[in-house]
């Protein structure tokens, strides 16, 4: 019962995988000038065949209970995404071939899970991963740069998360918060980074955050995702908290995902 479980979450948090503002700025303030050139960023984004990089992945999933109480449970996963080949798609845009692996402890052997695709052109980073097409950056990069991240995606698509559906992906709007900055991850520190959100906003009844930090010829070294709904807030009347309670005791179904580097060469 455990191990068919356990198995359960871990089918789960690798198809949330699959998918990874301040209030204060002025939202129509210009990008600022890159301090390096277009060439130079792409090294936050590297692809070169026999390259890899292994994260460890925490995650809380939140689902209905039978009694109608929140049921949380907490998963760590071992991930190693490793570039073995190359090829052309239809329109001759090269692609490089990600093997990502998964295995719940150190102990055990890696388990090929998924085969994902990324690729880069003078102006573009793309990442395929399974149908989401995802475009993670664009060049040249500079802080306030926006673009958007999600527009192979439609903003209605729903995914399961233990049994519930759940829409992640609307009113993404990708922006660079830092660029060129040193950054400590773990027991690495790395002296040229890139910040990105994604998303981030919330109402009373939903959560959307997703960040991602990059370093330069490593690529993703850090991401923390929140996709959170929740009807605490739908109560008659509503409670007084509604708007302040902290999203991790009112959600009721999504996830927490939080993805940092372990290894890399």
């Amino acid at each position: 019962m455990f191990i068919a479980r356990q198995h359960s979450l871990l089918q789960s948090l690798a198809f949330l995988l699959s998918v990874a503002h301040w209030a204060c700025e002025d939202p129509f303030a210009l990008p600022e000038t890159p301090a390096t050139s277009a060439e130079a960023q792409h090294a936050y984004f590297p692809l070169s065949v026999g390259k890899y990089v292994e994260y460890r992945v925490d995650s809380i999933l939140f689902d209905f209970g039978s009694n109608g109480q929140t049921v949380r449970d907490t998963v760590r996963l071992l991930v190693r995404e490793e570039i073995t080949d190359t090829l052309r798609d239809d329109t001759g845009l090269l692609l490089y071939r990600i093997e990502r692996s998964e295995r719940p402890a150190d102990t055990l052997p890696w388990r090929l899970r998924h085969i994902w695709a990324a690729a880069r052109t003078a102006t573009q980073a793309i990442r395929q991963e399974g149908n989401l097409r995802f475009l993670c950056l664009v060049f040249p990069l500079a802080v306030r740069t926006r673009w958007d991240g999600t527009r192979w995606i439609d903003p209605a698509l729903e995914i399961e998360v233990r049994g519930e559906r759940i829409q992640p992906f609307a009113d993404w709007a990708y922006r660079v918060d830092s660029v060129d900055v040193p950054l400590s991850v773990s027991s690495f520190r790395f002296d040229s980074a890139l910040v990105v959100s994604e998303v981030d906003y919330s109402n009373a009844v939903e959560r959307r955050f997703s960040r991602a930090w990059y370093a330069r010829h490593v690529g993703l070294v850090r991401r923390e995702q929140w996709i959170l709904d929740s009807q605490y807030c739908n109560q008659a009347p509503p409670p007084a908290d509604c708007l302040t309670r902290p999203w991790e005791q009112k959600a009721q179904k999504g996830y927490i995902l939080r993805q940092t580097v372990l290894r890399y060469n």
